[in-house]
C-alpha cells in the first residue's frame, strides 16, 4: 500500500481514495479557516453590487497570500447566477466562499496555491422589509471583539468571536447584538456595520485594529452620505458617545439600511429607546433609489 494513500472519517464514515475528497478534506478553509467570503444579495437575477464585492474579495485575499484574479472569480459567480436564473431563482442571498484551497506542512502555506471558489446561494430572509420600515432592537454583547490589526476589517472565515457573541443576543431574544472591542470602543454589530447620530453629526466605527469593513458601508461612506451632503466620518466610538445618540441604524449588504430602535446594555437593566430618524429615511430612500433591493 502507498504512503500516500489518503484516509479520512466523515461523521464516522471511511473515506480512503479519491483525490477529490483529498483536496477537500485538506482545505485549508477548512482546517485554518485560511480564506474569505462575500454575502451578497440577488435581486431580479441581478447582483447590484457585484463588483464592489469582487473587488474586496481580491483585494484582501492578498492580505492572506492567496493570490486571486478578478476575473476567475467574476466567472465563477457569474456561471453560477446563470445556472440559477436556469432554476428560475430570482432573489436568494448569494454566498462566495474562497479558500486557500488544500495543501501545506501544518500552517505553512505552500508555495503554489489552488484556491477554491464555492458558490451557495439560499431564501432571503422573509422579515427583511419588515426591519427596513420598522427598526430593530440590539444587544450589547458582553463578549469584546480581540484587537488584530492585520485581520481587522477583512471578512476572513474566522468567524468564533460573532458566534459566540450572537449567542448572546439570540438568547436574549434581540434582533442583533451590538459588539466592543477589548478597549472598549465600538465596532460593529456581529453581522451588521454601525452608524450613530451625535450632536457634531454621523460616524461609523474606525476598524483600524477590529470588525468587518462591510461593502455596504463602504459605499455609504464614499457614495450615499455625500450625495445627500450629509457629514459623516469614521473614527474611534467610545461607548459614552453610543449611548448619547440621538439616531442610529446599521448596515450590511442584504439588509441595507435598518434603522435602531432601541439598544440594551449587558445586564438588561438599561435600554436607550430611539426614534427612526428624518435623515436615516432619507438615506434609505437614496440607497434604494440607485440600488435596487433595498425598498
Amino acid at each position: 500500500m502507498s504512503m500516500m494513500t489518503f484516509f479520512s472519517s466523515i461523521d464516522g464514515e471511511f473515506v480512503s481514495s479519491g483525490a477529490r475528497a483529498e483536496h477537500l478534506l485538506q482545505d485549508r478553509g477548512l482546517a485554518y479557516g485560511h480564506g474569505l467570503f462575500e454575502t451578497m444579495g440577488l435581486h431580479q437575477t441581478q447582483l447590484p453590487l457585484l463588483q464592489q464585492h469582487l473587488q474586496r474579495l481580491v483585494t484582501d485575499a492578498r492580505k492572506l497570500g492567496i493570490d486571486l484574479s478578478f476575473e476567475s472569480v467574476e466567472t465563477c459567480v457569474n456561471a453560477f447566477i446563470t445556472a440559477l436564473r436556469a432554476e428560475g431563482v430570482e432573489n436568494a442571498v448569494v454566498k462566495v466562499i474562497l479558500t486557500a484551497g488544500a495543501g501545506g506542512r501544518g500552517y505553512q502555506t505552500p508555495v503554489e496555491l489552488q484556491p477554491h471558489i464555492v458558490c451557495i446561494s439560499s431564501p432571503l430572509a422573509d422579515n427583511l422589509e419588515y426591519q427596513r420600515r420598522n427598526g430593530i432592537k440590539l444587544w450589547c454583547c458582553q463578549y469584546q471583539l480581540p484587537l488584530n490589526a492585520p485581520l481587522a476589517g477583512i471578512k476572513h472565515l474566522n468567524r468564533l468571536d460573532q458566534i459566540l457573541a450572537r449567542n448572546e443576543c439570540d438568547l436574549a431574544g434581540y434582533d442583533d447584538g451590538v459588539m466592543f472591542a477589548t478597549d472598549g470602543s465600538l465596532i460593529e454589530t456581529t453581522s451588521a456595520n454601525i452608524f450613530i447620530k451625535t450632536a457634531s453629526g454621523w460616524v461609523t466605527p474606525a476598524l483600524d485594529g477590529a470588525g468587518v469593513n462591510g461593502v455596504m458601508r463602504t459605499l455609504l461612506l464614499q457614495e450615499i452620505f455625500p450625495a445627500m451632503e450629509l457629514s459623516v466620518c469614521s473614527r474611534a466610538i467610545t461607548a459614552d458617545e453610543l449611548w448619547g445618540c440621538n439616531e442610529s441604524f446599521i448596515c450590511n449588504a442584504i439588509r441595507g439600511i435598518v434603522p435602531v430602535l432601541s439598544i440594551t446594555d449587558s445586564c438588561g437593566q438599561t435600554t436607550l429607546n430611539l426614534a427612526i430618524g428624518v435623515e436615516t429615511k432619507r438615506l434609505q430612500s437614496r440607497l434604494n433609489n440607485d440600488y435596487v433591493g433595498f425598498k
